[in-house]
């Protein structure tokens, strides 16, 4: 029987996305990761028409997506810094933050290098928190960039908590990816006292289960002290996915990145909350 190269490369599809426990497979040639969690490869059969008694020689090549700690450091405090260039994705999955029963609101900016201004991506409360709403997005992040998350809640009576951040050492936050385990000083997840929405994150030993690109920020915006009963670390919670550029956008990232870096203000403070937080996710500038 003769089978023709597509014919063979079907064949080989069909027993290499077996092997894969159905994971879902595609022929590349470019080995660029469209999906990040998709692996991506390419298949080679020699001769092109097989004859009877002729063995072929069929090679595939399999390049898996790489995970978190191939793209990026993350530190003590939750700091990322990419490893290499870096398109990221910010999500807001939850936030409960409430006085009795009166949910109060929460507000999260992000800083995507040390001098850069602090962005406010997200203010709200928990029936304004839309997991599958990308809040943020920044294209191109250089290596060695330290990418930074800060969070603060309002009181019931309208004036604000301390503000809590990744970039300086502080308990009230921890950054987290796949497999690791939730502090033993949040003693809320101990307790099974755990938010609806991070039941999806944890396993039944309470370590974390996300996708090999994601990295989850959790805090705390009523206390400081890890002693209180609490000190719950679900006030507001965040998910950073990591990818790779895509290599025909290099060259427009790079000019992107050349207009906006002439407008940075360099200022390393997060942003003033006095009459500027709005809900709409937005300040009086506009950002």
């Amino acid at each position: 029987m003769k089978l023709n190269p597509t014919q063979l490369a079907l064949l080989g599809l069909l027993v290499l996305g077996s092997s894969l426990s159905g994971q879902i497979t595609r022929s590349t040639s470019s080995g660029s990761h469209k999906d990040p969690y998709t692996p991506v490869g390419g298949i080679s059969v020699t001769p092109t028409v097989v004859q009877p008694g002729v063995r072929p020689k069929m090679v595939w090549r399999i390049e898996y997506p790489e995970a978190v700690a191939d793209l990026s450091e993350i530190d003590p405090n939750g700091t990322l810094t990419p490893k290499q260039r870096v398109d990221l994705k910010i999500r807001v999955m939850g936030v409960a933050l409430q006085a009795g029963s009166t949910q109060l609101p929460a507000a999260l900016w992000v800083r995507v290098g040390a001098t850069s201004e602090w962005e406010l991506v997200f203010y709200g409360r928990e029936n304004d928190v839309k997991p599958d709403e990308i809040i943020f997005e920044k294209r191109d992040v250089v290596p060695g960039t330290p990418i930074d998350f800060s969070a603060r809640g309002q009181s019931a009576s309208g004036s604000w908590y301390n503000t809590h951040s990744t970039a300086g050492s502080d308990l009230s936050v921890i950054g987290m990816v796949s497999g690791d385990k939730v502090p033993d000083y949040a003693p809320a997840y101990e307790q099974g006292r755990i938010e609806s929405f991070m039941t999806q994150f944890l396993d039944e030993e309470n370590h974390v289960v996300l996708g090999p690109r994601d990295i989850i920020h959790t805090f705390e915006l009523g206390s400081s002290n890890p002693g209180d009963w609490w000190f719950d670390m679900q006030d507001i919670v965040c998910m950073t996915t990591l990818s790779q550029p895509r290599r025909n956008n290099e060259n427009r990232t790079r000019l992107e990145l050349r207009g906006s870096s002439s407008s940075q203000t360099g200022s390393s403070a997060t942003v003033d909350d006095k009459g500027k937080i709005h809900r709409g996710r937005r300040d009086e500038s506009g950002r």
